[in-house]
Parts: structure tokens; C-alpha cells; sequence
């Protein structure tokens, strides 16, 4: 990429991530840009630069007297690498779900790419409770009018979020 950073898209081109520095107390904060792009997304928050620079506070001491900066990927960056795969890995298990949840009010939705979605979902929730709660009503048989996988579905979303996890808008 060439010239200067107009929008956190940009960032892909050169796969950064976003650093804050405060200038008041010296806190230093990796952030992920995919799960910036997401939650400003969401929150319909503009998505240029210069916005993204002044919507910016401290997360220790919540002053405005921060620096942003692009940070491309390095070695330093292992533990967002991760993050962003950790997060690549739920969001796909949630997609499986989400539509296995919207065919489970027809019939049973107890299929092998489920189970798998439940147990990629497993070390992140760390709660068999409600993976075993959502895989109880994706089998159930004979259908009741109001059994469907809709509500475990929502606790396991509520359970990564409440983690920390960023969880794609439109899966929660």
C-alpha cells in the first residue's frame, strides 16, 4: 500500500493491526482490526481514519490523549494472529449453528457438521452444559411445537461475548 491510511480497511492491504498509546499514563493496547471493523460495523460508526483516530480513549485511565497507529503483522504479533483465528474458528462454529437453529423448529438437526461446530466451541466456552443443551434439542424426536435450538443458541453467543470473544453482528 502506498500514501497514507484513509479507512481501517486499508489495513487489510498491509495486514495491521491497531496499537493505542496513551500519553497520559503510558498503557499500551493491541486491537484487532477485524474486530474493530466489526463492532464500528455494527455500532454504525465511521470507518475512516481519522475517525477511528478520535473515537479512540485510554482503556486504563480513559483519556482522549492517545496515539493510533497501524501496526503491521510481525513476530510480535502472535497473540493477535491467534485471536484472529480463535475468532475465525468460533464465527464459522456459529454460522453452522445459526442455520442448524433456523431448520431446528422443522425437524431434528443433529448432523455430523453440528457435533463439530459444538466441540470447536467446546475450549472457548468451556461449559458442556449448554453445548450438551443445544446438541439435546438439535436430536430431540418426535418435534414438540416449541422445542428448537434457538435459546441454547443464544446462551452459548451471550457465554462467548460475555468471554470476550468477538462474536460477528450478525451471528448475535
Amino acid at each position: 500500500m502506498t500514501g497514507a491510511i484513509k479507512t481501517l480497511t486499508d489495513l487489510r492491504r498491509i495486514e495491521a493491526a491497531v496499537r493505542i498509546i496513551c500519553d497520559r499514563c503510558g498503557e499500551r493496547v493491541l486491537l484487532d482490526r477485524e474486530a474493530m471493523l466489526h463492532d464500528r460495523t455494527a455500532r454504525h460508526l465511521s470507518l475512516s481514519w481519522d475517525a477511528v483516530q478520535a473515537d479512540q480513549r485510554c482503556r486504563k485511565c480513559q483519556s482522549a490523549a492517545v496515539r493510533v497507529e497501524a501496526l503491521p503483522f510481525g513476530e510480535k504479533n502472535r497473540a493477535l494472529r491467534r485471536a484472529r483465528a480463535e475468532a475465525m474458528l468460533i464465527n464459522l462454529a456459529l454460522h453452522i449453528l445459526a442455520e442448524a437453529a433456523r431448520r431446528s423448529t422443522q425437524g431434528a438437526v443433529g448432523t455430523i457438521e453440528v457435533r463439530l461446530a459444538l466441540r470447536v466451541l467446546h475450549p472457548f466456552l468451556r461449559d458442556e452444559n449448554l453445548l450438551r443443551e443445544y446438541w439435546r434439542n438439535a436430536v430431540e424426536e418426535p418435534r414438540q411445537g416449541w422445542s428448537s435450538c434457538h435459546l441454547p443458541y443464544r446462551w452459548i453467543v451471550t457465554r462467548l461475548v460475555e468471554k470476550g470473544y468477538a462474536v460477528e453482528a450478525g451471528l448475535r
